[in-house]
């Protein structure tokens, strides 16, 4: 049985989601000025890279926003719709918040709360360039250590990759 800290919402089959990225990329650009425009590229780079572009999302949350580890600080329930179990992307089962359509707005919000309240951005405390958000990103949003996230080249690289194209679209 997978832990669930959010028991208020019911437990719904899994099923794969998909958001067209033109899309996401209008909502990213709106949240500009609410949030730095280097915390929004983070955000969006993070968000292609756990939904594979927009293409694997889990019952609308593209974000990897897990439900069995705690409740999570800053994120808004209004567009909850239920949890669901599924192995992620380490081959672990685990247990995922669910969003109705607005999820790809939810999810996106959230990781740019999060990436600001983490400094997970450039421009952020010891984060100069792509590289270091990278390394960022891999130590403070997926939880490797240090040491395991610098032996992550190809993570490395495409997220670096991500950043670049960030920056054409927002």
């Amino acid at each position: 049985m997978t832990k669930n800290y959010y028991t208020e919402f019911p437990e719904i089959e899994y099923k794969k989601t998909s958001i067209d990225m033109p899309t996401v990329v209008v909502y990213a650009k709106s949240l500009v000025g609410k949030y730095d425009k280097e915390v929004v590229r983070a955000a969006y780079c993070c968000f292609r890279n756990e939904s594979g572009n927009g293409k694997n999302g889990v019952n609308g949350n593209f974000s990897g926003i897990q439900a069995d580890q705690a409740k999570w600080e800053g994120l808004d329930l209004t567009n909850v719709i239920g949890t669901s179990v599924k192995k992620d992307n380490f081959g672990d089962v685990r247990r995922f918040l669910c969003f109705n359509e607005k999820g790809y707005q939810a999810c996106f919000e959230f990781l740019c709360y999060k990436f600001k309240q983490r400094g997970v951005y450039i421009g952020a405390e010891n984060i100069e360039d792509s590289n270091k958000l990278a390394l960022a990103y891999l130590t403070k949003w997926v939880g490797l250590s240090a040491k395991d996230a610098a032996t992550k080249t190809e993570d490395i690289t495409n997220f670096m990759s991500l950043y670049k194209s960030s920056i054409t679209a927002i």
